[in-house]
This record gives C-alpha cells, structure tokens and sequence, in this order.
C-alpha cells in the first residue's frame, strides 16, 4: 500500500484528490489546521495530522515512512504582496523539501500544485508553453508561486523526482473558492466584465487537476514542470455566464472598459496600501490581469511526457454543477 502525505487535503483540489488516493488503495495522511478540517479528512477516508505549514515537527511526522508528497496548500489571493505570502509559499516549501529529500526520508517523489499564472505580466498571454517566461509578474501570488516552483523543480536528483502542475483557473462541483466569490458578486450586484468579458481564455477542472497530479506522481518525469488544461478555449463571459447558470443564478450584462478597469485598480490600490485599509479593494491590478485578459497556455508538453489528456470536458462538469 502506498503511503502519501497531502497538504492542502482540506481544500477543494486536496479533498478530490484524496478521494481519488483512498479510492486507489493508498494510505492518506494530511496536514489539518483546524478540527473542522480534521472532520473533513476522516470523512474522506484520510487519516489527519494536526499542524501547519511552518511546523517543522508535524511536517517530519507527515513525510515519515511516505512515498510520496503532494505539496498543494496554499493562499489563492491575487491582493496580498510577495513578502505577505512569502512564508506560506516559499518558506514552507523549502522546509518541506529539505524534510522529504532529506537521506533518513522515503519520499521518492514531490508533486507541487503550482500556478499557470506564474506568466501573467499584465498583458495578453496567448498559446505560451512551459519556455514562456514573464519578467514582470505584477502579483505576490505570482511571484511567490513561482519562487517555489523553482524550488521544487531544483530540488530533483535520481532518486527523489520532482514534478510541479501549472492549472489556470480551478473550478467544478464542490468549489470553495472562485465560485462564491463570483456567485457573491453577482448576487450583491458588483460583478461587471472587463472589456465586455469577450476575451479567451482556459481552465482545468478539478478532477482533470487531480488526474494530472495523479499522473505526475507516477510518472519517471522530473525536474519538469506542467500546464494542465481542459483542452478548450473559452470566451470568458460566456463561461461565468454559464456557470452561475447552474446556481440559479442570472449574470449581469455590466461592463467595464479595460482602461477603465485598470485607472480604477490602481486608484483602490494606492488608496488601501496608503490608508492601511483592511479587506480587500474592490478592484485591483492583480484581479485584473487574472479576470480581464487573454490567457491561453498550452498543454502539449503534459500530453506529450505524461499522457495527459482531459477526463472531464467543460460541457460535462457545468452539467455536474447543477445543485
């Protein structure tokens, strides 16, 4: 029986993917901060470990005696700096490789749930690959996603692989992140498409994220990191549109020119980081280069070296989204 350590096992990806593991036979244990999410992983058949990413002693106790890791926690928030999220991404997994690669370690293999918006530069990104390299990334997130995706892919040697996964936008049945924040908008009447929304884009569902992480870790790939897509490109508008259609919810037909939408970001973000504000603002330039321009990654090299393909297509995972 194969043993695995997950963090991030609470989330939407870990809960999918754990799911998938227990399914396969494998012995899950995964890091949990809280007792809700110590709830949520004896109910998906995973064994909890309470403890956090900054604990060296509960990292030790989840890497003993595993196979492999699947390093997927982390702060999805396109607002917060590089030194805000430094230590959530970048210090924990330099401390979680130094504890799996270490000699006295079994880990053979570390998979890292990275970001496709390791790219964006604040301008259109379109058919990039894996050589594409953006030399201003305009978000902490970014930034520090990519810190340690260096890490992890530098941290390869013959006997310990390394692979990292770069979807773009996570979505499907079960979401606990993009999907409120939209639903929210559109419910309190603050969602208005940039530019018309009129812009391409792609997207990997969760269980094609799970499938791809899947494949990574049984893969002899390493020191490789991967896009991972569903495949179609999609008009932005019409994909939000259609998706809080399965929430019984009506999109709204608000625009916001793009120029527009960038001044007014750039104002809110001033007016916070000067005032100290808390929160959020409504608009800022990271939210806007992830929801008002062209992103579209190629995943060849996936189905290339992997033998990735999409299990579940767009048409199919709006369909299993209808509550």
């Amino acid at each position: 029986m194969k043993k695995i350590f997950v963090t991030g096992g609470s989330g939407f990806v870990g809960r999918k993917l754990i799911q998938r593991l227990v399914y396969e036979g494998c012995h899950v244990i995964a890091l949990s901060r809280t007792e809700s999410s110590d709830k949520v992983i004896k109910g998906l058949g995973a064994f909890p470990l309470r403890g956090d990413l900054h604990s060296a002693e509960a990292l030790a106790k989840g890497v003993a005696d595993a196979d492999t890791v699947f390093h997927l926690a982390a702060s999805v928030d396109f607002w917060k700096s590089r030194e805000e999220l430094h230590d959530d991404h970048v210090a924990a997994t330099k401390k979680l490789l130094a504890l799996a690669a270490a000699k006295t370690s079994k880990v053979n293999r570390f998979v890292y749930l990275s970001a496709a918006s390791v790219v964006m530069n604040g301008q259109p990104i379109l058919h990039a690959d894996e050589s594409f390299r953006s030399d201003r990334l305009i978000d902490g997130y970014s930034q520090t996603k990519l810190e340690a995706e260096t890490l992890v892919l530098k941290a390869a040697t013959s006997d310990f692989g390394t692979v990292a996964i770069r979807p773009p936008l996570i979505w499907g049945r079960g979401d606990t992140s993009a999907l409120p924040q939209i639903k929210a908008a559109a419910l309190n009447g603050q969602l208005a498409f940039i530019g018309g929304g009129r812009h391409k884009f792609v997207t990997c569902h969760v269980q094609n994220v799970c499938h791809a992480l899947l494949l990574a870790a049984q893969s002899e790939v390493s020191g490789e990191t991967f896009f991972v897509t569903d495949g179609e490109k999609l008009e932005f508008k019409q994909f939000i549109t259609d998706m809080l259609k399965t929430q019984h919810v009506v999109a709204p037909n608000r625009s916001v020119p793009l120029r527009v939408a960038k001044a007014m970001a750039r104002f809110f973000s001033f007016t916070w980081r000067t005032l100290g504000l808390k929160g959020h603002p409504p608009l800022y330039p990271g939210m806007v280069n992830a929801l008002g321009l062209p992103f579209i990654v190629s995943d060849q090299k996936a189905r290339d070296m992997l033998g990735y393909q999409p299990i579940v297509s767009v048409r199919d995972g709006l369909q299993q989204m209808y509550s």
